[in-house]
């Protein structure tokens, strides 16, 4: 599947910048969970620009063709990318964002990249997105699980710059159901969006 040509174009200029300022915004986390049997530690990493902050109140879109989701023959991937579009809008509106239907009237455009590691490997994420979170506990040796890779990503819509992105690795479980994927994915999205800075709102701002 091909990345947009907007999404490409932007994390080319981003890998020729220098690595100092790359990094100045960086952040990582680790969230442990139970997956079947196994331990699981899904590692998040996150780059926002030195200084931003998202006002609460903003209001962000789709970013156009800029949706990328994988798809293999052992996950239905309908219903993964419900389930990502689904926690995104949640979580955002959770931290006092809207969510509008056009990027025309947007604040903020966003866009996500999910894929296993079969599909999309930590040479080709670093190369295309700058970052990788480099989980190397996912089993390797167990065909029930396999790495998969979520980056979400925003950029402002009035001059183009990308102002955060988020990765996370963790095992991907193939004997989940629907109930239990929801369960997995819903707190590892909230735990990306933890990453992103904003600023609230005066409160004698709403009475003005």
């Amino acid at each position: 599947m091909m990345i947009s040509h907007r999404v490409a174009a932007y994390f080319s200029f981003v890998l020729s910048i220098a690595a100092a300022l790359v990094l100045c915004g960086c952040s990582t986390t680790e969230t442990q969970t139970q997956t079947g049997g196994v331990k699981i530690d899904p590692s998040i990493i996150a780059v926002s620009t030195p200084g931003i902050q998202v006002q609460q109140g903003a209001s962000f879109a789709w970013m156009e063709n800029a949706i990328n989701l994988y798809k293999d023959e052992r996950l239905d991937s309908t219903t993964i990318q419900y389930l990502i579009e689904r926690s995104i809008k949640t979580n955002l509106a959770d931290m006092g964002f809207k969510f509008v239907e056009s990027e025309a009237v947007a604040d903020y455009t966003i866009a996500y990249t999910a894929a296993l590691e079969s599909s999309l490997d930590d040479t080709t994420i670093l190369r295309r997105y700058g970052l990788v979170p480099g989980n190397m506990r996912v089993p390797q040796d167990n065909p029930d699980y396999e790495k998969g890779t979520l980056l979400i990503y925003a950029f402002d819509a009035g001059t183009g710059d990308m102002v955060w992105r988020s990765a996370v690795q963790a095992a991907v479980d193939f004997s989940l159901d629907e109930q239990a994927r929801k369960q997995r994915i819903g707190p590892i999205i909230q735990d990306m969006f933890r990453t992103l800075p904003t600023r609230q709102v005066p409160v004698d701002s709403y009475t003005k």
